[in-house]
């Protein structure tokens, strides 16, 4: 058997083959990696980010200072563009499964009826806020994160980064799960008050379920 040696011209040669095999076998494993509808994901999440901050545009502007018009429009607003049932699942933590369905229910119109009383609570706060989009990414292929900054046209306010996170299941429509302030998200940092409340009354769902109810009428 004859034996030949690898001279340095060979050796470029072969390093130069095995890359383009690598790139041929690589490229289509990273491109099947990506959502093949990230585009019309992206899309759609840019698409309800703008359009709940035009109807909040819509209602700073028609606003007469009544409480009741304003709690009316945020919970609208609550219900038509924020996943509450995703967001009640996944700031209850491991304890959301060992709830029973009536605590569920209970606890998403609990939460909600929280958020909507401190966004109405906050609402003259809003007024002269712009929202601009930065960009927006596809994080796997059911969520988007869109990212932008909200500034004062008075200037009295710095810039707040905000970041929300987006479900796009594709057939329903997309909806917010989590909003990011200064990248701080806000659910996950509900998740863990609430995990702490649970733990600290031996895992009764319904303690979490009265410290947010006395936390709303404390308000």
């Amino acid at each position: 058997m004859m034996i030949l040696t690898q001279t340095p011209a060979i050796s470029v040669m072969v390093k130069r083959w095995l890359g383009k095999m690598l790139m041929v076998i690589c490229l289509p494993m990273a491109l099947a990696g990506l959502p093949a509808n990230a585009d019309s994901q992206i899309n759609a999440a840019t698409e309800v980010i703008s359009k709940m901050i035009g109807e909040v545009e819509t209602y700073l502007a028609t606003d007469p200072g009544d409480v009741a018009r304003r709690t009316q429009n945020i919970a609208r607003l609550f219900d038509t563009h924020f996943d509450l049932e995703g967001i009640a699942r996944f700031s209850a933590g491991p304890y959301w499964r060992a709830a029973t369905d009536q605590e569920r229910i209970t606890y998403i119109q609990t939460m909600r009826d929280l958020m909507v009383g401190t966004v109405v609570r906050n609402f003259d706060q809003l007024s002269g806020l712009n929202f601009t989009t930065i960009d927006s990414q596809a994080k796997g292929d059911k969520m988007v994160l869109v990212r932008g900054t909200f500034n004062d046209a008075s200037g009295k306010r710095p810039p707040i980064s905000v970041g929300w996170r987006v479900i796009t299941p594709g057939a329903a429509p997309a909806k917010v799960l989590d909003v990011e302030i200064e990248n701080i998200s806000m659910l996950v940092t509900q998740k863990q008050e609430n995990i702490a409340i649970i733990r600290k009354n031996e895992g009764k769902f319904s303690a979490l379920i009265e410290a947010m109810k006395s936390r709303q009428q404390s308000r």
